[in-house]
Parts: C-alpha cells; sequence; structure tokens
C-alpha cells in the first residue's frame, strides 16, 4: 500500500475506466472504478458527458433561431467577451441567449462562472448547453424570489448541527448564510476557483452524483476556519471579507481532502432532510415549505429515520421530553427521559439532569452508538413542545453537537414503523413514578418474553434492553429523588460504595472515581499486543494541534489522549480496526502530517466513513508499522 493509494487497486484501472466508458456502463459502476482516484484529464470530458446522460442528447440550442435579442443581451454579451478565445466567446453568448429565452430566467454572474470550466472541455456547442442545462437541472439550488431563501438557512442548520460555537458566533454578529455565500451555492464555487480547480472538485460533483455536497462542503470550509472566524468579535465587516475569501484559498491538491471531509460529515448527519427539502431547494422553491425551513430550531428528523436507526444501529441517543405520564405508559426502549418542566420550576434540578443526560450520553458513544442526540415531544402545539424547544435551545447555547428534534413527536413513531407490540417499545402501568422521572424498575414490564423457538440472538437483545432499563431506572432516581430512600430497602451509604457484589447506587455523581480505560504509558509500552507506540500530535478539524500517543497493535490503531492532572496515564478516545483503514496519505510539503481514512473496500470500491488525522515526528516508521500488521493480518 503506497501513500496516497488504496489498499487495492488495478494498475490497469484506467484501461478499465476507457473500456467500461465504451461499454455504456453504469454511472454506478463509473463511480466504482474512480473511487479514492483522481479523474485523468484525458477522459474528462468523455466522463462528464456518460455520467450526465448527453450523449446524443438533443438540446434547446438545436431550435436556438440565432436573433439575440434577450432584454438582458447586452450583459450577456459583455459578459462573453470575458473569454479570450473567439470560438468559447461565440458559444458562451449563444447558450446563454438560449437558455435564458426558453426558462425565462433573468441574466446572473453565475452562469459565466458555471460556463468557463465547461468551455475547456473538447465539445460541440451543442453539447456544452447540455452539460451547463444538466448542472444547472442536477447540483445547483435554485433561487428564489426572494434573497433569503431556505437554502441558506439549511446550510445554517447544518451548521448548527456540527458546530453550534461557530454557528451562534455568526448569529450573534447578524451574519447570515446568504450575506456571504450566495456565489457558492449558485455556481459551485466556480466564480472562487480557478477553471482548474473548478473541474476537478465538479469530477466529484459529476461522478457521485450528489447535489448536496455542496452544502458539506461550505461547511467543512468554515469548520476548519473557526479559529479565524472566532478571534473576530465584534467587526462585522471585516468578518464579512475574511468569509468571503475563504474558497479563494482552495488549491487543487486541496479538493482531495476537502470532498472527503465533506462526505464523511455528510455521512454523519442524519439524511432524512434530504429527502424533505429536495424539491424546494433543487427542482421548484415551496413557500410553506420555505417558511417551514425558515422556522426550524435546529435540524429536523424523521421518525423513519429514527425508526430504522433502533433496529439496525442504534446511530440516535433519543431524549424523550414528554410527561412522566405519557413516558412511562409507554416509551422507546431505549430513550432518556428528560422532565423539561423542571427548567422553569426547578433549574437546579433540571441542570443536575441535564448532567447526567450527557455523562449517559458519552457512555453511550464510548459504546459506539448514540452519537446524535434527539429531543423528542408529544407532538402537540403547548407546554410540553415548549419546554422542549426551551431545553433544546439550552444545549445548543452550550454549544453542544449533533441536536436534533423528531418531527411530529412520539406519536410519529407509530407511523414511521413502529408497532405496539414492537420490541422497540417499553410498556409499563400508568402509575408514574414520583419526582418526574422514568419508570421504576419494579413497574417496567420491559419487554415481552421471547417465543420459545426464539433465537439466542434474541434472547441476547432482550436481555441487554432489559438491563438497560434497569440501569437507566437507577439513574433517573438518583437525578430526581437524590435524597429519597426506597421502599423497601435502604440504600448504602455512597461514601462506602465498594462495587459490583457489594454496591448501592449504580451511578454515583459525587465521587471522584477512575475513568475507565485509564492507564499508564509505560503498562501499555509493556504489553505484549504493543507493537509501537509513538508521541504525536492531532489535527482536529478546526486545525488545531492536540497532544496524544497513537498506539498500532496487532490488530487495532488507537488514539491515547492524555488524563488531566495525572501524569503519564492516558486514556483512549477512538480506536479502529486495522481493517478498516483503506487509505494513508500524506501531505507533499509536510510529509509528517499523516491522514488515516477508514471505511470499506469491495475490490476497486473503497467507501470512506471517517478519518484521523496527525502531526507525527516519526511519520516514516509509523506508516510502514501500520501496513506491515495490516499485511500481517491479510496474510492471516
Amino acid at each position: 500500500m503506497a501513500d496516497g493509494g488504496g489498499l487495492a487497486g488495478s494498475s490497469n484501472w484506467i484501461l478499465e475506466l476507457e473500456e467500461a466508458l465504451l461499454d455504456e456502463l453504469p454511472p454506478e459502476q463509473i463511480k466504482v472504478l474512480l473511487a479514492g482516484r483522481s479523474l485523468p484529464a484525458s477522459l474528462r470530458t468523455d466522463v462528464w458527458s456518460h455520467c450526465l446522460d448527453i450523449n446524443g442528447k438533443k438540446s434547446k440550442l438545436e431550435k436556438f433561431d440565432d436573433v439575440f435579442d434577450h432584454p438582458d443581451q447586452a450583459q450577456i454579451r459583455q459578459a462573453s467577451q470575458k473569454f479570450e478565445d473567439i470560438q468559447d466567446m461565440s458559444d458562451v453568448e449563444s447558450i446563454l441567449t438560449a437558455y435564458l429565452k426558453y426558462t425565462g430566467k433573468i441574466f446572473g454572474a453565475e452562469y459565466i462562472h458555471i460556463l468557463t470550466p465547461i468551455t475547456r472541455l473538447a465539445l460541440s456547442r451543442n453539447e456544452k448547453y447540455c452539460i451547463f442545462e444538466s448542472i444547472l437541472d442536477r447540483f445547483v439550488p435554485q433561487r428564489t424570489k426572494v434573497g433569503d431563501g431556505g437554502l441558506y438557512h439549511i446550510a445554517r442548520l447544518l451548521l448548527l448541527y456540527h458546530d453550534p460555537h461557530l454557528c451562534n458566533h455568526l448569529d450573534s454578529l447578524k451574519i447570515n448564510f446568504v450575506d456571504f455565500s450566495s456565489s457558492w451555492f449558485s455556481c459551485l464555487l466556480a466564480g472562487d476557483l480557478t477553471a482548474e480547480t473548478s473541474q476537478l472538485l465538479w469530477d466529484s460533483y459529476i461522478v457521485n452524483s450528489d447535489p448536496w455536497l455542496i452544502f458539506f462542503m461550505v461547511i467543512t470550509m468554515l469548520v476548519n476556519c473557526r479559529d479565524h472566524i472566532l478571534e473576530i468579535n465584534n467587526d462585522r465587516a471585516e468578518l464579512l471579507a475574511r468569509l468571503a475569501r475563504l474558497p479563494g484559498q482552495i488549491e487543487a491538491e486541496d479538493i482531495p481532502d476537502l470532498v472527503t471531509l465533506a462526505q464523511v460529515m455528510s455521512a454523519r448527519t442524519p439524511s432524512s432532510f434530504k429527502a424533505k427539502y429536495f424539491e424546494t431547494v433543487f427542482t421548484c422553491p415551496e413557500p410553506e415549505l420555505e417558511t417551514e425551513i425558515k422556522s426550524r430550531l435546529c435540524l429536523p428528523v424523521s421518525p423513519q429515520e429514527v425508526v430504522s436507526s433502533e433496529l439496525v444501529n442504534s446511530q440516535f441517543f433519543v431524549v424523550d421530553c414528554r410527561s412522566a405520564d405519557q413516558y412511562n405508559a409507554s416509551h422507546l426502549s431505549s430513550a432518556f427521559h428528560l422532565d423539561c418542566s423542571l427548567m422553569l420550576q426547578d433549574p437546579a434540578q433540571f441542570s443536575t439532569a441535564c448532567s447526567a443526560l450527557l455523562a449517559f450520553h458519552q457512555t453511550s458513544v464510548g459504546a459506539g452508538q448514540g452519537e446524535h442526540l434527539v429531543f423528542l415531544g408529544d407532538g402537540q402545539r403547548g407546554e410540553v413542545e415548549d419546554n422542549m424547544n426551551m431545553a433544546v435551545s439550552r444545549f445548543l447555547q452550550q454549544h453542544t453537537k449533533f441536536i436534533s428534534i423528531l418531527e411530529g413527536g412520539y406519536p410519529s413513531l407509530h407511523s414511521g414503523g413502529i408497532q405496539s407490540d414492537s420490541k422497540c417499545l417499553v410498556k409499563t402501568e400508568s402509575t408514574a413514578v414520583g419526582g418526574g422521572g422514568g419508570s421504576s424498575s419494579g413497574e417496567t414490564s420491559s419487554l415481552q418474553s421471547p417465543e420459545p423457538g426464539s433465537g439466542r440472538l434474541d434472547q441476547i437483545k432482550v436481555n441487554l434492553k432489559s438491563k438497560s432499563e434497569v440501569l437507566k431506572s437507577s439513574l433517573l432516581n438518583y437525578i430526581y429523588s437524590p435524597q429519597s430512600s426506597s421502599s423497601e430497602k435502604k440504600p448504602a451509604p455512597r461514601k462506602k460504595s465498594t462495587g459490583y457484589k457489594g454496591t448501592g447506587d449504580v451511578f454515583s455523581l459525587e465521587d471522584d472515581e477512575e475513568e475507565e480505560g485509564t492507564r499508564y504509558l509505560d503498562e501499555i509500552k509493556g504489553a505484549n499486543t504493543t507493537v509501537h507506540m509513538a508521541e504525536c500530535q492531532r489535527i482536529t478539524e478546526t486545525g488545531s494541534l492536540t497532544p496524544c500517543h497513537l498506539l498500532i497493535t496487532s490488530t487495532h490503531l488507537t488514539t491515547l489522549v492524555p488524563v488531566p492532572s495525572q501524569q503519564d496515564k492516558v486514556t483512549p478516545s477512538a480506536s479502529h480496526h486495522l481493517s478498516t483503514i483503506v487509505k494513508i496519505t500524506s501531505k507533499k510539503k509536510q510529509p509528517e502530517v499523516i491522514t488515516f481514512k477508514y471505511g470499506t473496500s469491495n475490490r476497486d470500491e473503497v467507501t470512506v466513513f471517517d478519518m484521523d488525522r496527525y502531526y507525527i515526528p516519526t511519520a516514516g516508521k509509523v506508516t510502514m508499522l501500520v501496513k506491515q500488521q495490516i499485511e500481517k493480518l491479510k496474510n492471516s
């Protein structure tokens, strides 16, 4: 595996790509051949034409009467004269005049920016028109009569989801996305990039056929420059100028990383908003949906997406904000109950509950589940929904990431696919637990026992979910009634808790216990499974450096971070199986900057779902050892 290359791939892949184009294979197979690779410039014309399906297609240009009488004709002619080549100049004026006359639209500078990369292709005027029209129809968000369209508010919701601190900072200076990003969306960044860089960027657009990619590239640019944005506190004009300059800093060699980071961010975002808002963003703006988008507190998630996750990979950490009575009657088996009415009735107790929620969430994330927080109410306009919105606002103001709201509240889960007897639900007696907490373990008829013929996997799932309920109940009892005693048994004092069989409480928020997984560096170095441990710095999404150690074992690559106030102790923050490493890249100008990309590889198809970047002084040795261990795993 060479730096910058995939773990699998044929040296003759370009020949295979040429054959695929000649055989007119589906665009999906072209995407597979190009996975993790740069499109050769010699094949760009053929690939674009094939993936956009313009071969042999007739365009409106063929019916153009060569009468240049559009109301904006003077502007069109003046703009087309920026092209040095006389043929390009003529093509651009004809294409724009025909398109604007046919669609009835007015001239905008974005059309010139979009045509600039297209004119570099070895195509006829008719074929250039087809590509121009196809890119506008497939990838460019539609402009609305109102300047501040819904697409800019969707972009803001995505930034709020991934970096609420940065979003709140822009809000505080009354900076909206339309103020600095309108040209980015209207011409897919072509107005700020060179024609060569635009073509490289559009290769990914056209091959992947993902119109939402521009949104995640915009968010990626902002997050990567967050420190430079946050350092401007009061000067709105200066910050707007700095934001406008962001795309101009992108060079051709930055495109692969920009696209990969955007795709990773897209994969880490709930996707149901795309289907709901696709038509109004990319086809025809719908006033009702535009108004809805602008009124959103945070990113919405559909009940179908939550239900699917609950049944498959549990990526959502569900926060049930309904009343205790409603929660006790029926709730998702994995839901955490948060009584939002306490926010006004007892702020101190609510703050304690929120702290416990975040702690429980971090435990869930550490176990590889529930990274995304989704809040749900009762789906009715009233006190429950209002309290939930106030709670969500509180978390967003505290810069909590990955927050969304379930559309339609709890009732929508049933329409989303959960049946009343589903194992995703926990049903209890209608009696509410005192203090507004969740149901007690004594009242919970957790999940139905499996049929005698059920498989062992079902039995395990039932047991795990049942134990989860008891665990959660203990936590909730502490949150809402920390001083109360059980009806039958008095718990042992917290300070005398010894753990496991002798413990009284499952959780103790007052004791300072050693974090799980904490170990001494010397102990790790001497372990039999350790192959190598390198001191390095992890490069965050914002570009800042944090000290850490990179541990290579026979099966895993693990990031170890220092434990605050405990010298020579570390704790794991991320761990990936070596078999999930599909690519290792290094910067030409800074070979010590190493990027590990994780995903799946199926022959030539590589799918990246996460990545880590480090500054490693001994980069050569580390990458060599990682490759050696990967090869050993493959051979075994």
